[in-house]
């Protein structure tokens, strides 16, 4: 199904499937560009209701990543089963047709409500997470065919707020309630002070602990948050982050927990890669749309640096576009970066000199 298609059927619009992007290759295990996914929030803390584990949450959006790229323009995905279960091998996971086909099953009971924004009007939403088939009678060659909901697509290529979750790091969580703390925490870990602040009946719900288990701090502590937060500590360079909480009493009892959360250096490199990137994609899909080559933030900024930060950048890029249009809209035969220092450089001789 084509944008156009879409549009017209009023699913949604270009604007909202112009989202933020994964990262890295969901086949590939690396530490030096790891696989990353967003994940709205919605989907983690909010509203949902079924059958799902934390197994089944790795495969969500370890599936999530391989088609991201491509939510919108194909109704339905397929996987080789055997490229699946290759990568939850090599990380320690569950793999093979039996487990896929009844945690798909699992995810397709799942429902999660939402709010959302399409055009000027707000909407309520319900969605299940996920639907799939796979063959009665696995062979070789065998392939996983599955979907994200329409109306659920818009959430997860535009969210309000998300997680940018490490799919490979998610997938070595063995702890039962490890994996869900890592999803919440990295909603949080972009926050300038790095801190999530709740309450202990709110984690409690997030992280689905029955009502009648460990209703005792110390026994929560011992049998909940310590196993958790100890699985994503022993491994930061995986997460990106370390956590340390403080208990907060109110009277005689805990009632808050606040986490406190560091990022690694490599994170803060990577993640600062991550949004250059995504700069660079709306920058050249903006150029695109107009006709134009693509003159990158790094270009101006390297042109403002040679010229003393003297000029007003936005103005002479103005002025660019303009002489470029003017004189026939020439080929750059060295580079629109090379020919927009050129440029710069020439106004900066003239304004210096008093010429305009």
């Amino acid at each position: 199904m084509n944008h156009e298609a879409r549009t017209k059927q009023g699913l949604f619009s270009e604007q909202e499937l112009e989202g933020i992007q994964s990262s890295g290759s969901a086949w590939v295990v690396s530490d030096d560009d790891p696989a990353t996914v967003p994940v709205p929030l919605q989907t983690v803390i909010m509203k949902v209701d079924g059958p799902y584990t934390e197994r089944d949450r790795k495969l969500w959006v370890f599936l999530l990543h391989t088609v991201f790229d491509k939510l919108g323009d194909e109704p339905i995905h397929s996987v080789p089963i055997r490229d699946i279960n290759s990568v939850f091998r090599e990380l320690g996971g569950d793999h093979g047709t039996a487990w896929l086909w009844e945690s798909a099953k699992r995810l397709s009971k799942t429902i999660i409500e939402f709010e959302t924004t399409m055009g000027d009007e707000r909407f309520l939403g319900v969605a299940a997470l996920f639907g799939a088939n796979v063959p009665a009678k696995a062979k070789r060659g065998s392939e996983l065919h599955f979907f994200f909901p329409p109306n659920l697509i818009p959430i997860i290529k535009q969210p309000m707020r998300f997680a940018r979750l490490r799919v490979h790091f998610m997938l070595k969580l063995s702890g039962k309630y490890a994996v869900t703390l890592y999803e919440i925490l990295e909603g949080f870990a972009n926050r300038r002070d790095g801190q999530c602040r709740v309450t202990l009946d709110e984690l409690r719900i997030w992280l689905k602990v029955p009502e009648d288990s460990y209703p005792d701090w110390k026994d929560f502590k011992k049998r909940v948050l310590d196993p958790a937060v100890n699985q994503i500590n022993d491994d930061p360079l995986g997460a990106g982050f370390s956590v340390e909480y403080t208990p907060i009493r109110k009277g005689r009892f805990y009632n808050e927990i606040v986490f406190q959360l560091t990022k690694t250096p490599k994170r803060i490199q990577t993640d600062q890669l991550i949004k250059k990137s995504a700069g660079n994609a709306r920058i050249i899909k903006a150029a695109k749309d107009k006709g134009r080559p693509a003159l990158l933030d790094v270009d101006v900024n390297l042109a403002a640096q040679e010229t003393r930060y003297y000029l007003d950048m936005d103005e002479v890029q103005k002025q660019f576009w303009a002489h470029w249009e003017s004189t026939g809209k020439p080929d750059f035969k060295k580079g629109v970066a090379r020919a927009f220092m050129g440029f710069t450089k020439k106004k900066y001789g003239q304004v210096k000199h008093g010429r305009r």
